[in-house]
């Protein structure tokens, strides 16, 4: 019997003997100290994890307070309220951000009250901006840059080193690494939402002069009066049109005041595809625009995935209604209908047969066409509360009392295979084209139909050669997309018929994805990403064995009504096995729980055990004690 090729099984989602011999091959040319799930085969550990559980030990980090998944108010110094992103409630372990929506808590709506619609399209980068921006130069176009671009003193000096001891996984070699970094110049294009306080920190730990180009009220420009970054620049973002070239131009100034430029990053979703066409125009190191722009788009993700082999769900665009029976037939039941990009993921939702997929379509396509563009981002449409208004919901309703989208967003769908079995996330590091750094956490259940994230636990406690096998998904999936270089967070399922990617991120997760890598591995995200950035090799050192077994839970509204108080977490915030146990709504808050709606995460824990089992069983404990105050 002649054998499937690759490509024809992952076209009918089957795995072929190809693949197969490619996953068991996987771990034999790779090399093992990259990818702590890997069975090293009692080889000697090369990365040090001695001195790399010492330095942790010295640091403190389990005494020391953990840097929080959300945003925090930030007051400028003239007293009024910093503008500040608000996290995706759909993505917070994946750290999208999203402008300020009307539609959440008191605080928050006169927060975007006060702001103003002007003020909100002025400070606030959003999906409208991706549309506007310029193709991607072609390879003869950056090779032309890059050769008439001067080197930086930092490259210079990388150039003038051995190469082997700069590139070597131990700690004289990212004590080099770190020499080469200190003082190099770095533009970040946003700075994310305020609980990313943390990256500019590490950057200033590591001698890095970041300059950030933001909104002009942005909460980050008191990181310049706080001396923790060299120069805020503040950027008009009402135009689309002319962001682009506005932030170009700012890099060229900053090029002028303080030196030749060593890299333009962002650790923010919605900048990637401006940085990488910012960074190529400059002949900086970066990911190309087409790898960015395939990653954001799931169908040109699935459809990269296929032509090279790699097994992928069975999808079909639907883009009316008459393409509903013909995906169905294809992509069988159950099944999962969703945007195929730039909808802030409203409308991800599970269909089981052929009458919920019809309602969920008429469903969905009436949500899009009911969300509204607000400082030019998607936000979903919501029934009006019987409560009398206020005048600021009053201001808030005359601004979105329509549904302005259908003019901006395609309203083209996709229907994908539901994906069974345990979800993952791999938090990837790429230098030179090659995977350098992964680690695999575990995602427990999420909470459907609506797809919401619950706890993860790291190390994953998977069997190691489902761990090869997803490990091996996650690194030929961005090395598919074309992505060289840079942190990378992908979400994957190993399901009844193997590996299969849900979408790969381009830049570091967010929530606790930094502290889980940095307390489990010994391996800090930001670090690596700032190093590939600024064109220097990284290759971390990491434990050749987990330095702590930690769980995390966000915990979801168990039926809606008002927070009355946040002091239910009290008696657990001094535990010395909690690492962090914060509450992440706002007394007075409505929460919604699954029945009605989108549930609300109400709060976050992070615990630390002897092992991971026990760590999961503590954390679940602390669920079951919490008495939630809502009413």
């Amino acid at each position: 019997m002649k054998k499937a090729s690759a490509l024809t099984a992952a076209l009918s989602g089957k795995r072929s003997d190809a693949t197969t011999s490619v996953v068991d091959d996987f771990a034999k040319h790779t090399d093992s100290f990259s990818f702590p799930c890997l069975d090293r085969n009692g080889k000697e550990s090369t990365s040090g994890v001695d001195d790399v559980t010492h330095e942790l030990e010295k640091a403190s980090l389990k005494g020391q307070t953990i840097a929080g998944s959300a945003p925090t108010a930030v007051i400028l110094a003239n007293g009024s309220v910093a503008a500040d992103y608000e996290l995706n409630p759909y993505r917070r372990r994946g750290g999208e951000e999203r402008v300020p929506t009307p539609q959440a808590s008191v605080d928050d709506r006169l927060r975007w009250t006060s702001l103003g619609s002007a003020s909100l399209q002025s400070n606030f980068m959003a999906d409208a901006l991706i549309g506007s921006l310029p193709r991607g130069l072609s390879i003869n176009e950056r090779e032309k840059i890059f050769a008439s671009t001067p080197l930086s003193p930092t490259l210079s000096m990388l150039s003038s080193m051995p190469s082997d001891k700069v590139g070597s996984r131990t700690l004289e070699g990212r004590r080099l690494r770190r020499h080469v970094l200190k003082g190099a110049v770095i533009v970040f294009i946003t700075a994310g939402y305020s609980g990313k306080r943390f990256i500019f920190e590490k950057a200033k730990e590591l001698g890095v002069r970041s300059v950030i180009i933001d909104g002009p009220d942005s909460w980050c420009q008191t990181l310049q009066d706080d001396k923790m970054i060299e120069k805020f620049i503040g950027i008009d973002f009402s135009d689309a049109e002319s962001v682009f070239d506005k932030c170009l131009a700012a890099c060229k100034k900053v090029q002028k005041d303080l030196g030749e430029l060593d890299g333009v990053c962002t650790f923010c979703e919605m900048a990637v595809p401006l940085v990488s066409r910012i960074a190529e125009s400059l002949g900086l190191s970066s990911n190309s625009p087409a790898a960015v722009d395939a990653a954001r788009d799931k169908h040109s993700t699935r459809a990269k995935m296929a032509a090279a082999g790699l097994p992928t769900p069975r999808n079909m665009l639907v883009q009316q209604p008459s393409d509903l029976k013909p995906a169905a037939e294809l992509v069988k039941f159950p099944a999962v209908i969703k945007p195929i990009y730039g909808a802030a993921s409203i409308g991800v939702v599970r269909v089981n047969d052929m009458p919920q997929l019809e309602q969920a379509y008429k469903r969905v396509t009436r949500e899009l066409a009911k969300a509204h563009i607000v400082a030019g981002a998607l936000q979903q449409g919501e029934e009006e509360e019987e409560d009398e208004d206020s005048a600021a919901d009053q201001a808030i309703d005359a601004t979105v009392s329509q549904g302005n989208a259908d003019s901006w967003i395609k309203l083209t769908l996709m229907l994908e295979e539901y994906l069974d079995g345990p979800e993952v996330d791999v938090d990837l590091v790429l230098s030179e084209g090659q995977a350098v750094y992964g680690a695999i956490t575990d995602n427990w259940p999420t909470v459907e139909p609506y797809f919401n994230e619950t706890g993860s636990n790291c190390p994953s406690i998977l069997p190691t050669k489902q761990q090869q096998e997803l490990m091996q998904m996650a690194v030929q999936s961005t090395q598919c997309l074309g992505f060289k270089q840079g942190v990378f967070h992908v979400e994957l399922k190993y399901t009844s018929r193997g590996p299969r990617l849900i979408e790969v991120n381009c830049r570091m997760g967010g929530g606790p994805v930094r502290n889980t890598n940095l307390l489990v591995w010994g391996v800090d995200l930001v670090e690596e990403h700032l190093l590939t950035c600024a064109g220097i090799p990284s290759r971390p050192p990491i434990a050749a064995k987990p330095l702590m077994y930690i769980a995390e839970y966000s915990i979801n509204a168990q039926k809606t009504g008002k927070m009355q108080h946040i002091d239910f977490l009290k008696d657990w915030q001094n535990h010395p096995d909690v690492l962090y146990a914060r509450a992440l709504v706002q007394k007075g808050q409505k929460v919604t729980c699954v029945t009605d709606g989108m549930p609300t995460w109400v709060c976050e824990l992070m615990v630390v055990k002897p092992s991971v089992e026990e760590a999961i069983t503590f954390v679940k404990a602390i669920d079951q004690a919490l008495d939630i105050p809502i009413v």
